[in-house]
This record gives C-alpha cells, structure tokens and sequence, in this order.
C-alpha cells in the first residue's frame, strides 16, 4: 500500500518520468520520450520508489512491469500531471489562445521531430501547434508570407538582406553516410570510397542540400555512377535502399532497421540542423519553443 507520509517529497518531474517508464514499459524508451538520459530516468524512479517506501516496478532483461503498487500510483500520476499542466496553461494564459505555426525542412527526419512535438503538446495542451513540411526554398516563402513564426531548418550562411528570419540556434551538425542493405557486401566494411560505388546501383535523392557537391565530388574522382532510381522523398529512398535496389547517400541521422550506414572516405560536407526565427508579435511562443527544444536530445 503506498503510504502517504512518506510521499511528501515527491516532485512533479519524478511523476513525468514515472509515467513515461510505466507507460511504454522501458526505462530505455521512457527516457527517450522524456528527453533524458536513462540513468537520469533510472535515478528518479529509485528516488521515488525510496521516498514512497514500495517497489514500482519489476525489471528484467526486457522491459519494466508495474507492480500493483506501481499501478495504483499510475492511475493518480496521469491525473496529477494532466491537472497540474492545465492549471499552469489556464493560469498563465486563462484570456490568451496561444498558437506557434512551425515549419520543418522536409529532409529532417521525422522521427526525431515527432517525438519532440508530441512531448510538447503534452506538456502544453492549450497550445495550438500548427507544423508545415516544406523544402528550405518553400520554407523562405511562408516565412515571407508571415504564416510560419519559426523554422527548424538547415543552418547555412546566406545574406541577411531581405530575410524575415534573422535569429537563428543550432540543435546539432551532421554528415552524410552510405547507407546501404545489412547484407549487402560492402556493409563488412568500416567506410566506403567513392571507388566502391562505381558499379553499385544508386537511389538518388534529388532533393538533397547538397546534391551538387557530391556531384562535383564524383566526377572530380573520375566515378561514374549507376543511377538506378531517382526519388524526391527520404520513406522511398530507405525503403528501396533497405529492400537492396542501390546504395544511396544520406544524412546520418536517417534511419531504418534493416539499413547499414559506413562513411564515405572523400566526403567532409556537414549540414547544421537548427531554428531561425524573426522579431514577430508570437516571440514568447518561439523563444519558450526554443528553450524547451534545446534541453532534447539529438542525434
């Protein structure tokens, strides 16, 4: 039975960190939902199980399971967390409509920014949280235009003139990786030279940052490529890398189970992931989007 004299010190952050463990059955998977560390998750749960005087859960090489004190402590940390945070909202914005308008670069991994919306909207309910996938020219537009109040885009030096967006915060930098099949046959290797991809069919993306690049990077090395496959979407590039058709080459925070990514020995091009945003009249939205993006963890 959880008893109430010794849960006086427990904290609102203990609460999230419980509920994200409890509700995806992993430590692991919490802390990535949470945006912490696993140890950090690991640490709070102990420290609440110390406070409260019971087990919460019951580990083992796979995953956490609730025990019935766990379970019973479930049912009131979703209703404490959920009250708490509609509180806060209606308090501080009880005669405001709140609503951020953000545009995502469409070759960002979607994973990455799924899980970072998805935690905030949680986190802020009253919020009304538009997002608009478009390419870096399409994102300049809509920043024209004022229907966009911040973009999580590439970080790249350009000329300020004419630009709505003039604040920028880089999240991190990445580069660019082959990414092929886990059984093809240069997967043994721990990089990859331009050489290599000569007679290897090639998923090209057409809409990458950097395709011009990598193009004079290939015929300044005398390789010819053999384009098998030319796509403007990332989901059909990795499906067809992953089922064999080719090789491609791809950011590194790109993904997929059944896909091995190797360096690319020539290659020293790096793309910085970040938001840019201007002095518009929804500041305190970007600027607490900002603060709250940057305590993630990314790639």
């Amino acid at each position: 039975m959880i008893t109430t004299t010794r849960a006086y010190g427990m904290e609102l952050q203990q609460l999230r960190l419980f509920l994200a463990a409890a509700e995806l059955e992993s430590f692991t998977r919490g802390a990535k939902r949470a945006f912490v560390s696993q140890p950090a998750l690991s640490a709070s749960v102990s420290k609440l199980e110390a406070e409260m005087g019971v087990k919460l859960f019951t580990r083992n090489k796979r995953n956490v399971v609730l025990t019935p004190a766990g379970r019973m402590l479930l049912k009131r940390a979703k209703l404490i967390v959920e009250e708490c945070a509609k509180a806060k909202d209606e308090l501080k914005h009880h005669d405001v409509l709140r609503m951020l308008r953000l545009g995502v670069v469409n070759t960002l991994s979607i994973a990455h920014v799924a899980r970072l919306i998805e935690q905030y909207r949680r986190e802020n309910p009253r919020l009304r949280l538009s997002v608009f996938d478009a390419t870096e020219v399409e994102l300049e537009r809509l920043a024209q235009e004022s229907r966009i109040d911040m973009a999580l885009t590439l970080l790249q030096d350009r000329p300020d003139s004419g630009r709505k967006f003039s604040h920028s915060k880089e999240l991190f930098s990445e580069t660019y990786m082959v990414a092929m099949a886990s059984h093809h046959h240069l997967s043994r290797s721990s990089s990859v030279r331009l050489a290599d991809l000569e007679n290897e069919p090639f998923i090209a993306r057409s809409h990458c940052e950097y395709r011009r690049v990598f193009q004079d990077l290939i015929k300044s090395n005398g390789v010819r490529l053999d384009v098998a496959y030319v796509t403007n979407q990332d989901d059909r590039a990795l499906t067809l890398v992953e089922e064999g058709v080719g090789v491609a080459i791809i950011p590194d925070n790109y993904d997929s189970p059944g896909i091995v990514k190797r360096p690319l020995v020539e290659a020293t091009a790096k793309r910085s992931i970040g938001f840019e945003w201007g002095e518009g009249e929804n500041r305190e939205e970007v600027d607490r989007f900002v603060a709250f993006a940057c305590t993630a963890r990314w790639p």
